[in-house]
């Protein structure tokens, strides 16, 4: 093993460096450009990326649940021995539905988004997958795609204001899914909504036809005209769930988000640079490597 340490005179240094580079100065040069030239025709040659932002504003219980709740704690314990109960939308439920698959699903199917979404994979003459594709892309393999690149949620802790970024190389495509979910996301709520307060209703004149009491009788009627109050909101209010505040226009067509051709035009000389001194070295280390192989076998040829 010592006939391979390298000598401390003989370890790279500063001096030696250059001193390789100047000897590979082809290899270096050559390596240094290309690196450059392959990350400049990347970033002018890639396909432009764009991004629709919707900032949409969860609703403060103005659908019912602040009054639901007044008159329930009114009523004390008649209203819990009856089982009266309530709903209202959550700020927290309406920010996992924009993030949910069932969402996604439902947007997917609504606009037949597979074909899109796996463009050199879809026949468009044909209407189908391409015949060669030994696994066609399915459900599972868009919803990795879509919310892994495509589809983001940030929520400002502070101001409460969600924003959803849908990022995508068509840029009227980009503006309009993200308004699509959104719009998604408040029909969903409001429908919920609406199947819970038909429910609500159904169950409060139940209560009705079986209680005399007076009091609680009078609990039940306030708790059905809201949750009737409830239901006309739902049904008046498109932005049910999520008040849109600002919704998704179409960028221009050179504001893409990427590639960055500013950020890959200055990492590219650095890199350029760092892959051809790595080449230098790895040259140098092969040249050393072989060069001890050859004097070891020439001082002991029978070990080989």
């Amino acid at each position: 093993m010592n006939d391979l340490q390298i000598p401390p005179a003989q370890r790279l240094t500063l001096v030696g460096l250059l001193a390789e580079i100047v000897a590979r100065r082809k290899a270096f040069a050559a390596t240094a450009l290309a690196t450059v030239a392959a990350l400049l025709a990347y970033a002018f040659l890639a396909t432009p990326e764009y991004r629709g932002v919707v900032k949409l504003l969860p609703r403060q219980n103005e659908m019912g649940g602040e009054g639901l709740s007044s008159m329930l704690s009114q009523f004390g314990g008649l209203a819990a021995i009856a089982g009266l109960g309530f709903s209202s939308v959550n700020e927290q439920e309406s920010i996992e539905l924009l993030k949910s698959r069932a969402l996604f699903t439902q947007f997917v199917d609504s606009k037949n988004l597979l074909p899109i979404l796996f463009s050199k994979k879809w026949d468009a003459q044909k209407g189908a997958w391409r015949t060669d594709l030994k696994h066609p892309p399915t459900m599972d393999d868009a919803w990795i795609m879509f919310d892994r690149d495509i589809r983001r949620v940030t929520v400002d802790t502070k101001t409460r204001v969600i924003t959803l970024d849908i990022t995508w190389k068509d840029r009227k495509q980009a503006a309009a899914w993200a308004n699509e979910l959104a719009r998604l996301a408040n029909e969903d709520m409001r429908e919920r909504a609406m199947r819970e307060s038909a429910a609500s209703i159904a169950s409060f004149e139940s209560q009705l036809a079986n209680t005399d009491v007076v009091e609680l009788r009078q609990a039940i009627y306030k708790l059905m005209q809201a949750q009737y109050n409830r239901t006309a909101v739902a049904k008046s209010r498109a932005d049910y769930a999520l008040n849109v505040i600002d919704p998704a226009t179409v960028p221009d067509e050179r504001r893409f988000v990427s590639p960055r051709r500013l950020l890959i035009a200055v990492i590219s000389v650095p890199l350029g640079l760092f892959l051809a001194v790595a080449l230098v070295l790895a040259l140098r280390s092969g040249k050393r490597m072989r060069a001890q192989l050859r004097n070891a076998v020439a001082n002991d040829p029978g070990a080989y």
